[in-house]
């Protein structure tokens, strides 16, 4: 977590990211009409913000109460801890700490909370605290994600394809063996070239490749993010691009893999991620 403080007169226009500016997460109705002099704002949110605008396909995202004070927090009810934003999303589905269903009451508002401590709840009634969002509102898998049931947009056939290109074995957008060779020969390949492992380069993931892996999360960018994201196609898991930069996407869709492959679900790839990519 790293909580960022801004200045919101000359900053409010910087871009946080490709759909989020800073001035988005102050809000007058919360200063009796005034805007906040510093506008703190913590990075994770604006990564969480991302995978939620990217997975719904939305164009737009309203932030109701994007930073308060602690003393105006408290004046409106808050507990007085700082940063809060509001949308409709997926956050259980990504491990999120903090969700406040139907945030302050309002029915089409959700509290997200991205500091350490942890609460899943209804803010209609703060003392109801909710286990699971789809059986408490009744929600389906297909409601959220659409027919495929993955939090991540789905592969199709021609990112395949791109992916076999890069490989250079025949582009038929058809995942068979002669790819997921390739795959783990690309990965040996590049263990050999980063970490000296001294891997035979013969396309088996056995123990000794897995043992070479490093743990692959957000932010990682090279050769063994783009082998991750080509196994994630593969798999029907799209990754908003086969770029080799390990961001929000790729992140929601190894986390995707992992919670419907009975793998502990962080978001990033080791061992048993690839094992079981690779398998």
């Amino acid at each position: 977590m790293s909580v960022i403080t801004y200045n919101y007169s000359t900053d409010k226009n910087k871009k946080l990211s490709d759909h989020f500016a800073v001035g988005e997460f102050a809000s007058p109705s919360d200063y009796n009409g005034n805007y906040p002099a510093q506008v703190l704002i913590d990075s994770d949110l604006i990564d969480v913000l991302e995978m939620v605008y990217s997975h719904f396909g939305a164009d737009k995202c309203i932030i109701n109460s994007g930073y308060r004070s602690s003393s105006c927090d408290k004046a409106v009810g808050g507990s007085g801890y700082g940063p809060h934003s509001l949308v409709a999303c997926f956050l259980q589905d990504i491990d999120n700490s903090g969700i406040g269903y139907c945030c302050g009451g309002n029915p089409n508002g959700t509290h997200i909370d991205v500091l350490a401590r942890y609460w899943h709840g209804d803010e209609r009634d703060y003392s109801v605290t909710v286990s699971d969002y789809y059986s408490y509102t009744g929600t389906t898998k297909s409601e959220v994600y659409g027919s495929g049931g993955s939090s991540a947009p789905t592969s199709d056939n021609s990112d395949v394809k791109n992916v076999q290109k890069w490989l250079g074995v025949t582009a038929d957008g058809i995942y068979g063996n002669q790819t997921k060779a390739a795959l783990v020969k690309k990965l040996q390949i590049t263990l050999n070239i980063l970490y000296g492992a001294n891997l035979a380069t013969d396309g088996i993931f056995g123990n000794k490749t897995a043992s070479a892996l490093p743990n692959i999360c957000k932010g990682s960018a090279g050769d063994l993010t783009k082998v991750l994201q080509g196994f994630l196609i593969c798999h029907g898991y799209g990754t908003g691009g086969f770029d080799g930069i390990f961001g929000v996407n790729t992140e929601a869709a190894v986390r995707d893999f992992q919670k419907e492959n009975d793998l502990y679900c962080d978001g990033i790839a080791g061992r048993a991620t690839f094992g079981k990519l690779a398998a």
